[in-house]
């Protein structure tokens, strides 16, 4: 049996399209969250004691449901009758801790309307590949802190997307201050 030259070179060359083509990455579509760096800079003098910390955290996030359309939120006001529909409005939620005789506490924030987590501006992607992954850099302002007298400070962090899934919580290295 012989086969025509022509049809088999086209079909080396579907052949080899198609292994050649690029799959996409598949992520989960719960969140998924990796430490990378926390890096303290000094506005203006460092005398003057106005510190932030820059809190980076790698992401996946199969279904790409992160962020918001309107950074304000629905409910911007915080009445503390109704705080859990105040929360679902934030996307990153961070934790601080300082490190008190020896074993880290979860400082809550000086005003519970101010809370330490953040809203993230829509980050879906246009086209079918909905998958996103990358860095979050965010600001943690530091100038009110540390509470205690301690030598180290660490964070929590937890995504989650418009769908309602969680990441897991992880958690930064201790930060030597």
């Amino acid at each position: 049996m012989r086969i025509n030259p022509t049809k088999l070179l086209l079909l080396i060359g579907l052949g080899l399209a198609f292994v050649s083509c690029e799959q996409n990455q598949k992520f989960v579509d719960q969140p998924n969250l990796q430490w990378r760096t926390a890096k303290i800079k000094y506005l203006g003098d460092s005398a003057d004691n106005r510190r932030v910390i820059d809190l980076t955290v790698y992401f996946t996030d199969g279904d790409g449901d992160i962020g918001r359309e309107d950074l304000n939120g629905s409910n911007d006001t915080c009445i503390l009758s109704d705080y859990a529909s105040f929360l679902e409005r934030f996307d990153l939620f961070i934790y601080y801790y300082e490190k008190v005789n020896g074993q880290f506490r979860q400082i809550p924030p000086s005003d519970s309307c101010l809370p330490f987590h953040n809203i993230l501006p829509n980050l879906t992607p246009i086209g079918q590949n909905k998958t996103l992954e990358g860095d979050i850099t965010t600001p943690f302002d530091y100038s009110n802190y540390p509470l205690n007298t301690t030598d180290s400070i660490k964070f929590e962090l937890q995504l989650i997307d418009l769908a309602g899934n969680k990441s897991t919580r992880i958690s930064s290295p201790a930060i030597g201050i």
